[in-house]
C-alpha cells in the first residue's frame, strides 16, 4: 500500500469533512471567557485568509511574520499561511520595537498578521468567507521552510531560525507526532505563548495528526489547574517555571489532574524537587522530559521512571548520535563534562539561519548549540549549563543552573537567577538574583546562602545576593542572564 503523503491544509482540510463541528482550537482568554473554533471553521477561515495571501503574491519561502498574542487566530493566521505555502514566523506582540525591527528586516516580509502597525501591509486575522461558497483552494502548495523562528541568541543581536521542508506528512503516520504520543482525538494544552517554539511545534503537529488544542491568552498557575480539571486534557506541552508554579499553588494537591495520559516539559533545565512533584502526582510513566533545538540538530528524552533511577538526566538520545567535547575539540571520557555536539540520522541540523552564522561542527555533521553536558556509562544525557552562561570562578567552573536548583526549593522563591560578576580576585564571582512567591512570607539574604551552604560545595555558594520585584523572564520561561550581568555591570 503506498503511503499519502498531504501538505498541511489538506491534512486539516480532511478532517474539517470527517468532523466539522467538533471544536478543534480553544483558548482561555484573562477574561474568564473562552474563544473556540471548529474545525469546519478553521477550513473556512484558513482558505479565505489562504487566498488573500496569494492575491498579495505569497508564495513558497516567503516569510509572513504573525506579532499577536497567543490566541484561536494566531493558529488561523498560521493554517492560511501554510496553505498559501509560505512560512510562519511567529514572533511575540510585546517583542520591543528594535529587535521587532530588526527580525523584520531579516524576514522582508510581503504582508504581515499584527495587532499594531509596523509599516507593513497588515492582514485581519478575523476575515471570514462565506460558508455558502466553495472552501477548498484550488492551488496546493507544500511550504518550505516550514517555519521561522525568532531568537536573540548568546549575542542579544535578533536571528532567525528556518526549519527546512518541504511541510509534507504522511496522513495518519505523522512520525514527530507518534514519537510525541500526539494521539488522535486528544486534547493537548499548551499554557505557553505559540511564539515559542515548544507550544507552536507541538499545536502544528498535533494539528496534522487529527487532535485538538487548548491555549491560554497568558499563563497562570491557579487557572491552568482549573482548566485541567474542566477541560480534561490528555496532554501537556510546559516549561519547568510553569511547573514550579502550579506546586506552589495551595490547589495543587487536590487539583483532578487524572485526564492526563502525557506531559512534556523541555526548554530549560527543571529543579529536581520541581520534576519529583509531578512524578508522585502523575506517576513517573507519564511525565517526559524532551532536550532539543530549534535547529533540529537532535534530540534526547526519557520518562520520570527513568528519571528517578539516572536523576538528573535529560535522557537518552533519539534517533541522535552524541559527541561530547574538549575546548580542542577532543572527544572526552564517559562523566567528564564538555561541550555536547550532536547529529540525527546521520545527516546536517534541519535548519538555515538568517543574521547569524552557522552553527559550530565538529567531525562532519555533529553541531552544538552551546550546551556543555556528559554521558554516563549507560549513554544518559546531563546537561551542566550554556557555554555562555558558565561562571569561572577562582579557576574552578560553577553551572548557574545546580545553584539555581538549590535556591528554588525554598518555599518563598518564586523565581531566580544566577549569573557571575567580574571580580578582581577571582575573576568571577557567584551572585543570585532573587524574587519571592509571597512577599508577606520573609525570608533572609543569609536563609538563602545558608540553604545553598547546605547542598553546595562552597566555592559554588554565591558570594552575593539580591531580591528584585520580577526577574525578566519570558512567557516561554527563558532568561537572558547576559542581560542580568550587564546591567549590574554598566
Amino acid at each position: 500500500m503506498t503511503t499519502q503523503w498531504l501538505t498541511f491544509g489538506q491534512t486539516l482540510d480532511h478532517y474539517a469533512q470527517t468532523a466539522p463541528d467538533e471544536i478543534v482550537i480553544s483558548c482561555a482568554r484573562t477574561d474568564g471567557s473562552l474563544d473556540v473554533i471548529s474545525r469546519q471553521q478553521l477550513r473556512t477561515r484558513s482558505n479565505t485568509l489562504a487566498r488573500v495571501l496569494i492575491e498579495r503574491g505569497v508564495n513558497v519561502g516567503d516569510l509572513v511574520p504573525i506579532i499577536l498574542p497567543t490566541c484561536v487566530d494566531f493558529l488561523v493566521a498560521t493554517a492560511a499561511i501554510l496553505k498559501a505555502g509560505g512560512t510562519p514566523m511567529p514572533v511575540s506582540n510585546r517583542v520591543p520595537d528594535t529587535e521587532c525591527s530588526g527580525l523584520l528586516s531579516l524576514a522582508a516580509p510581503k504582508v504581515i498578521f499584527a495587532d499594531r502597525d509596523w509599516g507593513i501591509p497588515c492582514i485581519d486575522p478575523t476575515l471570514t468567507g462565506d460558508s455558502t461558497t466553495e472552501t477548498d483552494l484550488t492551488t496546493v502548495r507544500a511550504s518550505d521552510p516550514i517555519k521561522a523562528l525568532s531568537s536573540g541568541g548568546s549575542t542579544g543581536k535578533p536571528k532567525l531560525i528556518l526549519t527546512a521542508g518541504p511541510f509534507l506528512s504522511p496522513f495518519g503516520e505523522n512520525p514527530i507526532a507518534l514519537a510525541l504520543r500526539l494521539e488522535t482525538g486528544g486534547l493537548k494544552y499548551s499554557p505557553g505563548p505559540l511564539y515559542h517554539n515548544g507550544p507552536f511545534w507541538f499545536s502544528l503537529n498535533m494539528l496534522i495528526n487529527g487532535g485538538r488544542i487548548l491555549l491560554n491568552e497568558r499563563f497562570d498557575a491557579r487557572r491552568a489547574l482549573e482548566l485541567i480539571e474542566q477541560a480534561k486534557p490528555t496532554i501537556l506541552n510546559l516549561v519547568p517555571t510553569m511547573m514550579q508554579r502550579m506546586l506552589r499553588d495551595e490547589y495543587w494537591e487536590t487539583a483532578d489532574m487524572s485526564s492526563i495520559r502525557t506531559v512534556w516539559h523541555l526548554a530549560a533545565p527543571c529543579p529536581p524537587w520541581a520534576k519529583e512533584g509531578f512524578i508522585n502526582k502523575l506517576g513517573g510513566e507519564k511525565v517526559l522530559e524532551l532536550w532539543a533545538a530549534t535547529e533540529g540538530t537532535g534530540m534526547t528524552a526519557l520518562d520520570g521512571n527513568e528519571w528517578l533511577a539516572h536523576k538528573g538526566s535529560v535522557g537518552k538520545p533519539v534517533g541522535t548520535e552524541v559527541l561530547i567535547l574538549d575546548a580542542d575539540r577532543n572527544p572526552l571520557p564517559t562523566g567528564e563534562v564538555g561541550e555536547i555536539f550532536t547529529c540525527m540520522a546521520g545527516q546536517p541540523a534541519n535548519y538555515r539561519y538568517l543574521g547569524a552564522e552557522p552553527l559550530e561542527t565538529a567531525e562532519g555533521n555533529y553541531a552544538s548549540v552551546g550546551d556543555l553536558g556528559w554521558l554516563d556509562k549507560d549513554g544518559y544525557l546531563y546537561l551542566a549549563d550554556r557555554r555562555t552562561d558558565l561562571i569561572i570562578s577562582g579557576g574552578a567552573n560553577i553551572f548557574p543552573a545546580e545553584v539555581e536548583a538549590v535556591i528554588s526549593q525554598h518555599p518563598a522563591v518564586n523565581d531566580v537567577a544566577v549569573i557571575g560578576l567580574a571580580d578582581a580576585d577571582l575573576g568571577r564571582r557567584v551572585h543570585a538574583i532573587v524574587t519571592l512567591h509571597n512577599h508577606a512570607e520573609a525570608v533572609t539574604e543569609d536563609e538563602l546562602l545558608g540553604l545553598c551552604a547546605q547542598h553546595l560545595l562552597r566555592y559554588k555558594v554565591p558570594r552575593s545576593l539580591e531580591f528584585v520585584p520580577e526577574l525578566p523572564r519570558t512567557e516561554a520561561g527563558k532568561i537572558r542572564r547576559s542581560a542580568l550581568r550587564d546591567a549590574r555591570e554598566s
